[in-house]
């Protein structure tokens, strides 16, 4: 009798996944990033991922990450964009094999959405915001299509919150995927004292003087008049501000802001950076790090970049800075003295700048807690904001996704 061996057992690896992020562009800000980070994070775990969108300065550092980007005009608002918008997400479907679409913004949600639907491909979204509900039931029906997933990724508790609460969605839908910061890229150890001092010296802050930064575009509900009408009122301690961010459409509020600010006699006292890309190396030379947000921001990066800088945080009391700062450990909150309007989330008149300014003075006064503070806030951070923290989040969204897009299928299947 003649035995043969057996055939050596060949393992057959899975299928890579391929997944779709919608956006309409990829310029600054938290969305594009937060597309960009997630991409990376699927790269590097055996995924395929795609990038659709209009463009933007961001498209580069997506091709640096050998990540495939889709040029595609998703930003109409029009019925007709919209659904030409679908049948080209829809070939995108079949032609790249594409198993999952992840949709970050409205207007291309429903273009992807209907895309899922005509494809039978699984669907998945991130609630990036309040996006509004003044506009009432047919605002509130636009904004919907956020929560036509199988599994919705909210960005922030409050943000989970705010879904359960206007779209009766419930809470076991919900996934949440706090923003993350990159521990390398944020951290004060990387930048010298002799970098630091040549920054403060550009900046034309004296050595001793706390600074004080501010990071965001100059718009009105970013809270700008209400932390210079704060300042106003510390004069007598010394002081620099430095604001960095574009001022966004309304060139009349950074018109007012400066013509304030003369009238304050703290003019030169302020520095108007513009639109800057080093905000490590800024938050390097600060003492403290203001948010000044009138209406809740959704997370706010800006808080936990800070703190992963070893900066502490005076902020507005409302929105995602509630869950981010430990209110005098890591920063300040400051307390809204108003109530939020029903359903909108948005503060009317509630801060006051002489509340704003009796922290700021706290906080001045004290360098050693600024200090004990600004290494509570890095771990306070690291432990909890992490990007892959977020980006795991976001895939324990897509794999369930796809396990009950797999089960409605099978159950479609018997019928």
């Amino acid at each position: 009798m003649t035995f043969t061996s057996p055939a050596p057992l060949v393992t057959v690896p899975e299928p890579v996944r391929t997944a779709l992020q919608i956006l309409p562009a990829l310029k600054d800000g938290g969305v594009e990033k937060s597309a960009i980070e997630m991409a990376k994070y699927l790269k590097d775990h055996g995924w395929r991922p795609l990038v659709a969108s209009a463009g933007g300065g961001k498209v580069a550092e997506l091709e640096r990450l050998g990540v495939t980007h889709i040029r595609v005009q998703l930003a109409t608002k029009t019925p007709w964009g919209i659904l030409w918008n679908a049948v080209r997400i829809m070939r995108i479907i079949r032609r790249e094999g594409v198993g999952i679409v992840h949709a970050r913004s409205r207007a291309p949600a429903w273009s992807a959405w209907l895309a899922c639907r005509w494809t039978c491909v699984a669907y998945v979204t991130t609630f990036h915001g309040t996006y509004g509900l003044s506009g009432g039931s047919l605002k509130r029906f636009y904004n919907s299509v956020m929560v036509r997933g199988r599994v919705v990724i909210a960005n922030s508790q409050f943000i989970r919150t705010h879904i359960i609460e206007n779209y009766g969605v419930t809470p076991e839908r919900i996934i949440v995927a706090a923003r993350g910061i990159e521990p390398e890229v944020w951290n004060p150890s990387q930048f010298t004292k002799t970098e630091i001092a040549a920054l403060r010296n550009e900046l034309r802050v004296t050595e001793g003087v706390p600074m004080l930064l501010m990071v965001g575009r100059i718009t009105r509900w970013k809270g700008h008049d209400l932390i210079l009408e704060a300042l106003g009122q510390i004069a007598d301690l010394p002081w620099v501000w430095v604001v960095a961010g574009g001022i966004d459409k309304d060139s009349e509020y950074g018109q007012q802001l400066q013509a304030r600010a003369l009238e304050l006699g703290i003019d030169e006292r302020i520095r108007w950076l513009g639109s800057r890309s080093d905000i490590p190396r800024l938050l390097a030379a600060s003492q403290l790090a203001i948010s000044g947000s009138t209406r809740p921001e959704a997370f706010g990066r800006v808080a936990i970049e800070a703190m992963a800088m070893g900066v502490p945080v005076v902020a507005t009391g409302i929105g995602g800075s509630l869950e981010t700062i430990i209110d005098g450990k890591t920063g300040w909150l400051v307390r809204p003295e108003s109530e939020a309007k029903p359903q909108t989330g948005l503060i009317f008149g509630a801060f006051k700048p002489q509340a704003v300014a009796g922290i700021l003075r706290r906080a001045l006064q004290d360098a050693k807690q600024l200090a004990t503070m600004g290494h509570a806030a890095r771990a306070h951070v690291l432990k909890s904001y992490t990007v892959d923290q977020c980006c795991a989040a976001e895939l324990l969204a897509y794999e369930q996704t796809l396990s009950l897009h797999a089960a409605n299928n099978e159950r479609l299947d018997s019928l």
